[in-house]
């Protein structure tokens, strides 16, 4: 029975241990002893040295030491983590810091070089400074350094290991530019020069209200950057300009009842195209089949969007007060209960139509007047008229008491 309840006991803290550390054991520790020597392979002393990996649970630690006479320090890391050694030191440096994958019990030698800095200054065709040019320090095509020159144009490196390095310049407007720059000790300088250039781009407009996209014919696009900034006619659904390079653009469709979502593009060198897209403003708009309506009765409303395409899902109301949701149609029957003129709106989402209105009447006469071409009135108004023919007529309501008293008559004569 002791020996049960120690199991269970031990079960117990082996899973708060579990719980504690993410569902997860922590891997043990293991020591990698790191040798740090210089060009020359010589041991450097009084180096710090930093480890750093990556938990399961994806957080960042650390560990570090300083080395020995000999060069040598003791650094513990998770048994098999990916671990990245690096040195720092205002007299050493490493360019890259040295991967060591899946870590185990080993030695591993740093090599590291005496650190130096470099100046590079930015000048345009004018021999005037340029700031903001981004330099880029290059170690056999691979960027080991990178920042922007200051308002004199001017860019120090960080400290590297002392040697010869590529410098690529570039700034919106300017052609990218190659140099050279040797990283020293001492007040190393050099200069790299930058000249305006442009390039074309042909931006297509479309309407992605569609699919596929259908081109937007007319209207203009508007083109903006830190370098520039225009508004070019849209031909047959293109727009062409010329724009500074090395840039990167805003594009939006300008078009009246047309709302633009802005693309993002970078211009390189090279003549470059771009999709720019737009749709129609939200609308709605309500349709009913007949202006006025006997109270009691419906009358079918038809709602569209601002592509004239029936919306299902709206929401109809009567004098603010929904009465019901349109089918796939976009059609809904709405009742009449009031005489009157009652407000008609449809919404849809946050869009809302204009409002249009119904009349409630209480006679079936008078909801016949709903004929579009104005059938009900004139030569058909119970009043006096003209025949067919253009003479004058007695009209609806002279004839037919005309035709009562001739019956009347009639049967009073039979008498």
């Amino acid at each position: 029975m002791k020996v049960a309840r120690s199991t269970l006991v031990g079960a117990a803290v082996l899973v708060v241990a579990v719980a504690a550390t993410g569902g997860a054991v922590a891997a043990d520790p293991v020591t990698l002893t790191v040798s740090v020597t210089d060009q020359d392979g010589n041991t450097v002393g009084g180096v710090t040295v930093e480890a750093t990996w990556e938990t399961e649970s994806g957080e960042t630690e650390t560990a570090s030491g300083t080395t020995a006479s000999n060069g040598n320090v003791l650094l513990d890391v998770p048994e098999g983590a990916s671990v990245e050694l690096d040195v720092d030191d205002d007299d050493y440096v490493r360019n890259r810091p040295l991967r060591v994958a899946n870590a185990s019990a080993t030695a591993v030698a740093l090599g590291v070089a005496r650190s130096g800095t470099a100046t590079v200054t930015v000048l345009d065709g004018e021999n005037r400074s340029q700031a903001n040019a981004t330099v880029r320090v290059r170690e056999d095509g691979r960027t080991v350094d990178r920042g922007e020159t200051g308002a004199d144009g001017a860019y120090e490196t960080a400290r590297l290991e002392r040697g010869a390095y590529e410098v690529a310049v570039v700034k919106p407007g300017y052609f990218e530019a190659e140099g050279e720059v040797e990283v020293t000790g001492e007040a190393a300088a050099t200069t790299v020069a930058i000249e305006r250039g442009t390039t074309t781009l042909d931006v297509r407009a479309y309407d992605d209200h569609f699919d596929p996209p259908v081109a937007i014919e007319t209207g203009s696009v508007q083109v903006s950057s830190s370098v520039y900034d225009g508004q070019v006619s849209v031909t047959d659904g293109t727009a062409s300009l010329n724009v500074p390079v090395n840039a990167a653009y805003s594009i939006e469709v300008i078009k009246e009842g047309y709302e633009a979502d802005a693309e993002r593009v970078r211009v390189r060198e090279s003549p470059a195209s771009a999709n720019a897209t737009a749709r129609r403003t939200a609308a709605l708009t309500v349709a009913p089949a007949n202006e006025r309506v006997l109270v009691g009765e419906t009358t079918r409303v038809t709602v569209r969007n601002a592509y004239d395409e029936p919306v299902a899902g709206a929401t109809v109301e009567v004098d603010g007060e929904a009465v019901g949701e349109t089918d796939d149609r976009g059609e809904v029957d709405v009742p009449v209960s009031a005489a009157g003129n009652l407000t008609v709106v449809a919404r849809d989402g946050s869009v809302a139509s204009e409002p249009v209105t119904i009349e409630g009447v209480d006679s079936a006469a008078e909801a016949d007047g709903n004929d579009s071409d104005g059938a009900g009135s004139g030569s058909g108004d119970g009043g006096s008229g003209t025949t067919d023919d253009d003479s004058p007529g007695l009209g609806v309501v002279p004839a037919v008491l005309a035709l009562l008293a001739v019956g009347l008559a009639s049967r009073v004569h039979g008498r």
